[in-house]
């Protein structure tokens, strides 16, 4: 058995249009289409603009509330927590 993939179209009147490879050998065929989800299929223009990098400054990091240390997060001691990770941990990995 021979496999081949093939790239191809289906229009909007329900043709399946595609080219077929030189020298391939006739006889029966079976066939298995699958159709690529478009809706998840992204176009070069998003592409691009996805892999834009956009720096922020530091004020619009500061006004979005993404600094803070240990009290934002509601810690008062810090050494507690950690300790009490590290035994969260140690307790997930003797199960």
């Amino acid at each position: 058995m021979v496999l081949v993939r093939l790239k191809g179209q289906i229009t909007p009147e329900g043709q399946l249009v595609f080219d077929l490879p030189d020298n391939l050998p006739p006889g029966e065929v079976e066939i298995t289409l699958e159709t690529v989800d478009q809706s998840q299929a992204f176009s070069e223009s998003e592409i691009e603009e996805l892999l834009t990098f956009t720096p922020t400054s530091g004020a619009e990091v500061v006004a979005a509330g993404l600094v803070g240390g240990w009290e934002h997060r509601g810690i008062s001691d810090p050494v507690a927590f950690v300790d009490e990770l590290r035994r969260q941990q140690r307790e997930r990995r003797s199960w």
